[in-house]
């Protein structure tokens, strides 16, 4: 499935499945792209699990805001920072995307412990899906950029 037929396609909050993306589309400047799509759409899963009580897992909210220790954010704070892919507009958006998906997650988590189940239930169900699809969409645009200049 192509990237762009897949956020097309997202047509709910949440997509019911992850793209398998056509081999073409699976790498970019080595990036697992695959990968990266299926670990931040784990992401609701696993919030959504801690908010339900399926899931003893100890999520540590100080070690989920740091945007650059995901695979995603070693690669954008790494090997696509120092090359010409930040010179794209793109490039920006998606950094800060991403940086604003790492807060708001540790944000659902904190409202889970202070507020409780409804309060952020609702989080995990309005921005936080919101921010995700921004992701991939983000990431989606800066590789057809990079792959059109080439």
């Amino acid at each position: 499935m192509n990237l762009f037929d897949w956020l097309r396609n997202w047509n709910r909050k949440t997509p019911s499945e992850t793209p398998q993306l056509e081999e073409s589309e699976q790498h970019f400047m080595g990036l697992d792209i695959q990968a990266v799509i299926n670990a931040h759409l784990a992401w609701r899963k696993r919030l959504e699990d801690q908010i339900l009580g399926q899931s003893q897992e100890e999520l540590d909210i100080g070690v989920i805001m740091q945007d650059n220790q995901c695979v995603l954010g070693q690669w954008l704070y790494g090997q696509a920072a120092h090359s010409t892919l930040s010179l794209h507009p793109e490039f920006a958006r998606l950094r800060e995307a991403h940086r604003r998906f790492h807060l708001y997650a540790a944000r659902v988590v904190q409202t889970l412990r202070m507020r409780g189940v409804a309060a952020a239930q609702a989080m995990l169900e309005s921005e936080f899906d919101r921010l995700s699809k921004d992701i991939v969409f983000l990431l989606a645009s800066l590789i057809h950029k990079e792959r059109t200049l080439h």
